[in-house]
């Protein structure tokens, strides 16, 4: 009998525990997100929520003043096509949610959004008689679950976020996203000193964190971190804790919206042996 990925995905659920909230005891004071908004992140983050849902960004404010269902985007369509430097560096998309403030008149001037979705790499936006209002102004979400049960049946699963360990496609080339939009200008190249991974003690000898810069600069540049998320002056990482990270600071800007969420232990604390290896 063929056992289907849903099902595989439900008995690693099963699995997996959230100690992320056992640290949301430890303390609130001068951190990203308050509570209320990080109970939302919360509730999206399997097993909690369903996995196609999670990294989906819902931009309701816009669209409710014009009449409109919120549109719903999807990261994980649109980054198995591009790394995250093409929108986060070269289109200028904010690394943080509704910082940038996109209007219909500037993605219609080829900007954000409008950058691709011109009618001849993705879908136009304009008006007209091929009007694709409805693919991102979602009125409900069905046929965008069904899409990505279709999309993840044949990438390489994981326990947490959306269901797919995305490093791991990438590495093997079950996805491989273009690094730039246009082709234009020089790559710049992974610099050779930081191949090495970067061993950062925390308070528990068992659970050193191994970081690779090279796996984050395979979808990102260094100004993606530094010096907005991460200041690289001596001594700038002081407040550098786990429960700022939960709540959004650090690695948490991306690691609890989009990348992995912080409940994946061992993807970080490789050594800690308290928990089960999925």
């Amino acid at each position: 009998m063929k056992v289907t990925r849903t099902k595989t995905m439900k008995r690693l659920m099963l699995r997996a525990l959230p100690p992320v909230l056992i640290v949301l005891l430890i303390g609130s004071g001068g951190l990203a997100m308050d509570r209320g908004e990080l109970a939302k992140v919360l509730k999206t983050i399997p097993p909690n929520g369903p996995f196609w849902k999670y990294g989906n960004v819902v931009m309701r404010a816009k669209s409710r003043k014009a009449g409109m269902a919120p549109v719903v985007f999807a990261h994980w369509s649109h980054r198995s096509r591009y790394t995250c430097r093409v929108c986060h560096q070269e289109l200028g998309f904010s690394m943080r949610q509704g910082d940038t403030g996109i209007t219909r008149r500037e993605y219609l001037a080829g900007k954000y959004c409008g950058a691709c979705h011109n009618g001849t790499i993705a879908f136009s936006v304009k008006e007209g008689p091929r009007q694709n209002c409805k693919k991102c102004h979602m009125e409900n979400t069905k046929d965008l679950e069904k899409q990505f049960a279709t999309f993840s049946d044949n990438l390489p699963m994981s326990t947490f976020g959306n269901g797919i360990d995305w490093a791991y496609a990438l590495r093997e080339g079950s996805v491989k996203p273009a690094n730039m939009l246009n082709n234009a200008g020089d790559a710049f190249d992974f610099p050779e000193k930081l191949r090495k991974p970067l061993k950062l003690g925390t308070s528990s000898p068992r659970s050193d964190v191994s970081f690779s810069h090279e796996e984050h600069f395979a979808e990102l540049d260094c100004s993606s971190c530094h010096p907005d998320i991460f200041n690289i002056k001596q001594k700038s990482t002081a407040s550098f804790t786990m429960d700022a990270n939960i709540y959004g600071s650090f690695c948490g800007a991306c690691h609890m919206l989009v990348a992995f969420p912080m409940n994946d232990c061992k993807r970080c604390h490789r050594s800690m042996s308290n928990s089960a290896d999925y």
